[in-house]
């Protein structure tokens, strides 16, 4: 039989190579090559560390930035109808849309209006961008700017969903920053691993849904007062009290 002193020393050393056995599954050195449940760690080893996605709800539109439409200010002054795109409000075509509504903004236009900015190639790439950032355009070929994106609502709400996550009307799905951290990982245990600043609207998703709790996001309140929800009492609390 074992002396007591004997038993703890084992029992210690089999959870030190069962910690080193989840460090080393963790962090990818032992991992098996088949992995097909989603369990929270990366399918593949990732070739970034972070993601800081910067979302300016109200800022200038595409066609002022990285994506400028020549037809805009080709067929300014005309109706949609009478320019070769009269296919696009086709009542037919309109029907598969999901909504199409006025954004009330109150600036609605009955004709086309030209681009109000100039647009120059720059870098290797030649990519086109907007006069408005010469400072940017100086390092556009370290951006990769995508222009293929499309949509099937006509207004900012939906748009500002999409932005972060799915449309509100098709359910709770994991948002952007919950894929990033379902897909990179962490490179720290001690510090929140996906935090979503700003105040939380209707479009602003911030929760991991069918990932799973520890993909939501931790919210930073824009107060340098008390960032953290978290930090302190909203009152002090007194010993009378």
């Amino acid at each position: 039989m074992h002396a007591r002193r004997r038993f703890l020393t084992d029992t210690g050393l089999g959870f030190g190579s069962l910690a080193l056995a989840a460090m080393l599954q963790r962090d990818g050195y032992g991992r098996t090559l088949e992995h097909t449940t989603p369990d929270g760690r990366p399918h593949r080893t990732p070739q970034i560390t972070s993601v800081i996605w910067l979302f300016m709800n109200g800022g200038v539109s595409q066609m002022e930035s990285f994506d400028p439409k020549p037809m805009l200010t080709k067929y300014a002054g005309k109706t949609i109808a009478e320019t070769p795109f009269a296919e696009a409000q086709n009542p037919q075509k309109l029907k598969l849309e999901r909504l199409v509504v006025p954004d009330g903004n109150g600036n609605q236009r009955n004709t086309l209006y030209p681009l109000q900015v100039g647009f120059r190639r720059h870098g290797q790439s030649g990519i086109e961008v907007s006069d408005w950032f010469p400072h940017t355009a100086r390092h556009v070929d370290r951006l990769a700017v995508v222009r293929s994106m499309w949509t099937t609502d006509s207004n900012h709400g939906a748009q500002t969903q999409f932005h972060s996550g799915r449309h509100q009307n098709d359910g709770d799905f994991p948002n952007l920053g919950a894929w990033v951290h379902y897909g990179l990982g962490s490179l720290n245990d001690n510090l929140p691993q996906y935090i979503s600043m700003g105040n939380r609207e209707y479009w602003n998703k911030r929760d991991g849904h069918y990932l799973g709790p520890a993909h939501d996001a931790v919210p930073l309140r824009v107060d340098p007062g008390n960032p953290l929800d978290f930090s302190r009492p909203a009152r002090q609390i007194s010993a009378e009290s």
